[in-house]
Parts: C-alpha cells; sequence; structure tokens
C-alpha cells in the first residue's frame, strides 16, 4: 500500500510541476530566512567562542578571595597582596613561561603588564594607560623608544589621548614636550597611530587595539610608576606544550605553601569565561529571536500550501470518487493528500536548506565570516518543513476522505 501512495504522490506531483513549484516557493523562502539568520550566528559565536580561546588559552590570572559569608552571601575583599618572591617562586615551576604583575588597572585580561596614570598638559588632564617597551610600534609622528632610552623619561603617546583627552590642533607639537604622569615628567618622543576602527572586524585580535590604545614608556620608568603599587593579581603565562590545568594546580599549591595561615583560597580568575557564557547566551538569544521572527514566513507558505491542497481536492473530485469505488478505504485518500503535502514541504525544505545557506556563505564573504551550518539546523529545518506539510495540509486531507464516492463521481 506505500509503495503505491508512493507513485501515485509523485504522478500526482509531476502532473502539476508549476504549481508544485509555485507552492514550495513561501517554504523556500521561509526556511531559508531562518538557515541564514542561524548559519551567520553560529558563524559568529564560533568565531567569537575561537578568539576569547586563543586570547586566553595559555594564560592563568591567579587572583586570591576571601571565603563567602553567610550574613552577606558574597566575597568580602581582600587586602591580600602578591610580592615578588611570589613572582620569583613560580616562574621556577614547570610549565610557567613567565610571571606578570596584575595591578587590577590594565583594560582586559591579556599577556601584557599595564597600568592606568594620570595626564598633565598645562592643567588639561586625561586617564592613559601605560605599558612598559617590548617591540617597535607603528608612529604617525616622532620616534619609537630604542635601548638608548632604556633609563630615561620618555614616553610614545596613544593618539587617542587627542580624541577625548587633550584638546590640541596638531597633535605634532606635543614632539620634545614635557608632560607629567602621577607626578613624573616624561619627554614626549612620538606619537602612536590611531586605531583604524573601519577595518575592526570579528577576525581581527585584541592585541592590535590593546596596543593602539596604550602609551609607551622604557622599562625603568614603568618600573619608577609600579614600583609601590599593589599587586592584586598573577598573570602567567603557561607554555604552549604544559598541561594548563597542571600548571594551574602546581601554582595553586605553591601559593598555599607560601602562605598557610590565610583563610581566603587562592584561584584562578574564571570572570573571563563566565562573561564569555553570558555573551554566548545574549547572542543565542538575538538568533533565537531573529529566527522566530523570519519563521513567519513559513506561516504563509503553509497557508499557501493548503490552499493548493484544497484546490487539488477539488479538481480531483471524479479520481476520489473512483478510487472510493474500486475499494479504496476512507485513509487511503486521506493519506495520500497528507503525502504529497509532506513532500511538497520536504522538498521545499532542502532547497531553502541550500539556498539559505548559499546566502549566508556570500553575506559572509562581506563580513569576513565563516557561516557555519550545524547538523541542528539541518535537522531542525527539513523537520519543521515537514511538519508544516502535515499541519496544514491534514484538513483537505480530510475533506477529501470524507467526501461520497457516488457524489464525487457525478460533480
Amino acid at each position: 500500500m506505500i509503495h503505491n501512495l508512493l507513485i501515485s504522490t509523485f504522478l500526482s506531483l509531476k502532473a502539476h510541476k508549476f504549481r508544485v513549484f509555485l507552492t514550495m516557493l513561501g517554504i523556500i523562502i521561509g526556511i531559508s530566512s531562518v538557515v541564514t539568520i542561524a548559519a551567520l550566528g553560529e558563524g559568529i559565536r564560533q568565531q567569537t567562542v575561537e578568539l576569547a580561546d586563543s586570547a586566553n588559552a595559555n594564560e592563568i590570572r591567579m587572583q586570591y578571595t576571601l571565603p563567602m559569608t553567610e550574613e552577606t552571601m558574597y566575597h568580602e575583599e581582600s587586602n591580600f597582596v602578591f610580592s615578588r618572591i611570589d613572582m620569583k617562586r613560580i616562574q621556577k615551576i614547570d610549565g610557567v613561561a613567565s610571571v606578570l604583575p596584575d595591578y587590577g588597572e590594565g583594560m582586559g585580561m591579556g599577556s601584557t603588564e599595564m597600568i592606568s596614570g594620570e595626564f598633565d598638559y598645562f592643567g588639561q588632564t586625561a586617564s592613559v594607560q601605560l605599558t612598559p617597551y617590548s617591540k617597535q610600534q607603528p608612529l604617525l609622528y616622532g620616534r619609537d623608544i630604542t635601548p638608548a632610552d632604556a633609563n630615561h623619561d620618555v614616553i610614545v603617546l596613544s593618539h587617542d589621548i587627542f580624541d577625548y583627552g587633550i584638546m590640541i590642533d596638531d597633535p605634532e607639537e606635543m614632539i620634545d614636550q614635557a608632560i607629567a604622569i602621577n607626578g613624573y615628567m616624561y619627554k614626549v618622543i612620538g606619537i602612536k597611530q590611531p586605531y583604524d576602527y573601519d577595518s575592526m572586524s570579528l577576525s581581527g585580535g585584541e592585541e592590535d587595539y590593546m596596543s593602539a590604545m596604550t602609551s609607551v614608556v622604557s622599562r625603568a620608568s614603568y618600573n619608577e610608576l609600579t614600583r609601590f603599587k599593589p599587586i592584586s593579581a598573577l598573570k602567567i603565562k603557561v607554555e604552549e606544550t604544559a598541561d594548563r590545568y597542571a600548571v594551574t594546580e602546581a601554582v595553586t599549591q605553591s601559593l598555599i605553601e607560601s602562605y598557610p595561615d590565610e583563610e581566603g583560597i587562592f584561584e584562578e580568575d574564571r570572570s573571563n569565561e563566565e562573561m564569555q557564557q553570558e555573551m554566548e547566551s545574549y547572542m543565542s538569544g538575538i538568533v533565537n529571536f531573529l529566527m522566530a521572527i523570519t519563521a513567519i514566513s513559513l506561516l504563509v507558505g503553509g497557508i499557501g500550501v493548503m490552499n493548493i491542497m484544497y484546490v487539488s481536492v477539488t479538481e480531483r473530485k471524479r479520481e476520489i470518487g473512483i478510487r472510493r469505488a474500486i475499494g479504496a478505504k476512507p485513509r487511503n485518500i486521506l493519506f495520500q493528500f497528507i503525502l504529497e503535502a509532506a513532500f511538497i514541504t520536504f522538498i521545499g525544505g532542502i532547497v531553502g536548506l541550500a539556498f539559505g545557506y548559499g546566502i549566508a556563505l556570500l553575506v559572509g564573504n562581506f563580513m569576513e565570516l565563516q557561516p557555519v551550518l550545524t547538523m541542528q539546523t539541518i535537522l531542525l529545518s527539513t523537520s519543521v518543513s515537514v511538519l508544516t506539510g502535515l499541519f496544514f495540509g491534514i484538513m483537505p486531507a480530510i475533506n477529501a476522505a470524507k467526501m461520497d464516492p457516488i457524489k464525487a463521481i457525478y460533480q
């Protein structure tokens, strides 16, 4: 029986190819819209996760926290500070590439030493992020720091100082001028290029942005600025060949042994991971919302399927009457029309799936983004398309199955 139903369905659809295609259009548009949004959304999510993982894959931020109290139900603020001796001790642990102090003032986590300072130029003040010199920087004016400047108080300014802080018509006038930072005087020898926001994309690294937004001083000057600053956490770089979790455990154990009388705990700061999870949840919510909106077009496509199936039932009354007269049962008629509707929407869903992914690839080329078509999206889109056919095809099928065979033949 199933074999005969399939053959009958195929022949019926083949006889009205153009009408079937027009019926599929609504399903194709609806499914392709959902797949496009889903593929782009998943691509953005995965690329964001990869960037975050690559930035923090070999980095550990070790902090000290006091236990949570029952009265306040949150961690109390700790006065504990790490020492340079802790850094030297941890540096000797197998798998540790480097240890940097974290003063709790820099932007982001990263593996870069960074502090904030108060910039003063003839009464004009601004907040500035400072790092010690480590590599050559792209400059707009002046020169970069050289080994000869190791013991001199010189500075290379980030260009954002002039965008959000110091009001100067021509930044080049600052070259060879003296400025004050946290009470220390520095000679401006260079100004960095401004960050190109137009070229910024999801594939761009955070490191380039951070580098453009920080001013650079010599190592000696940086050590002077941080000499009395408390070290609130340690930023530990793990060797690529080392086990990150084993190194974390070894660092934690070393600190516990060094401070046996401390009531608090030494642990890795996972706030970045929590923030990442919140961002993923937020992005998933937006994508799901957009998918729900675009899925409304499936309702229109389903109504089109139902209308065409009613037309088909009306046109094929004589066929239905003859089949009933020669022994076909109402359920055979019911299953045939339901199967036709499901087949139409299934083929429309497959075409829409391919078309939607093609659109996502086209849009991704302009966004420098690789869309991702997951198995969940494939199964969801095909299932929804079939269920749409079953739902909107059931009423015309019931109408066909209830026809009186005698009246159907002679109408």
